[in-house]
C-alpha cells in the first residue's frame, strides 16, 4: 500500500517555519544592532536559496514519485478488470483477485498465479472442512462414504493446481488447462457421487460449485497468455 503523503504547500509551509525557528534560536542576543541585522540578511538569504533549492529539485521528485504511484494503482486496476472482463464469474474473479496485495502490480501472467492461487487455498479449505464432517460419528454409512470420497478428489485436486502452477511457470499453458480442467473434474466427481444413491442429496453443493467457478475463472484468465 502507498504511504499517503502530506500536500507539496504543507511540506513547504513546514519546512520554512523549521528553517526561520532555526534561525531565531542561532542568533545570538550580544550582537549590536548592526551586526544583527547584517546576520539576519545572511541568514534569511540563506533560508530562501535552501528553500528555492528545495522546490526545483525535490519537488519535480516527489511529483514524479506521486504520480508514479498513482499510475502504478491505475494501471494494476485496469488491468485486473481487463483479465476479469471474459470470465465466467466476473465479480468474483474481481473480488478474489483485488484481495492479493501483489496484484495492483501484477502483469497477466502474475494475474493467473494469483487465480489458481485461490482456487489452491479454496481446495485445501474445502478438504479441511470435508475431513470435519466426518468427525461426526451419527452420519449416514452412504453419506460418510461419499464425503470420504470428496476429500480424496479434492487431495487430487491440490494437488493438480500445483501442477497447474509448475505448468504456468514453465510457460507450458495447455498443460494448465489439463490440470484445471481435471481438479475441476474432481470436484463434480464429488458431487455425483451423493446422487448414486435415491434420496441422498449432496451435503457440499456450494463448496463444489465455489471451486468450480473460481477454477473456471483461472483457465480464463490462462487463455489470454496463449
Amino acid at each position: 500500500m502507498a504511504t499517503l503523503q502530506p500536500p507539496l504547500s504543507t511540506t513547504y509551509s513546514r519546512l520554512y517555519i523549521t528553517l526561520f525557528r532555526t534561525h531565531q534560536r542561532l542568533t545570538p542576543p550580544h550582537l549590536n544592532p548592526p551586526q544583527y541585522i547584517k546576520m539576519e540578511q545572511h541568514s534569511r538569504i540563506f533560508i530562501l536559496f535552501f528553500f528555492v533549492c528545495f522546490f526545483f529539485f525535490l519537488s519535480p521528485i516527489q511529483l514524479c514519485h506521486c504520480f508514479s504511484v498513482q499510475t502504478n494503482v491505475t494501471v494494476g486496476e485496469d488491468l485486473i478488470e481487463k483479465a476479469c472482463h471474459f470470465t465466467p464469474h466476473a465479480d468474483m474473479c474481481q473480488a478474489s483477485l483485488q484481495m492479493d496485495p501483489n496484484s495492483g502490480q501484477a502483469d497477466m501472467e502474475g494475474l493467473a498465479v494469483i487465480a489458481l492461487k485461490v482456487a489452491l487455498a479454496n481446495a485445501t479449505d474445502n478438504s479441511k472442512h470435508i475431513s470435519q464432517m466426518l468427525n461426526n460419528s451419527t452420519l449416514d454409512p452412504f453419506i460418510e462414504q461419499c464425503l470420504s470420497d470428496c476429500v480424496e478428489q479434492y487431495w487430487d485436486s491440490i494437488d493438480q493446481i500445483e501442477d497447474a502452477l509448475a505448468a504456468i511457470a514453465g510457460k507450458d499453458y495447455h498443460d494448465v488447462n489439463d490440470w484445471v480442467n481435471a481438479a475441476i473434474a474432481n470436484s463434480e466427481t464429488c458431487e455425483q457421487g451423493f446422487t448414486e444413491k435415491p434420496g441422498y442429496e449432496s451435503m457440499v453443493t456450494q463448496r463444489n460449485v465455489v471451486f468450480k467457478q473460481l477454477c473456471l475463472n483461472a483457465l480464463s484468465i490462462t487463455q489470454h497468455l496463449q
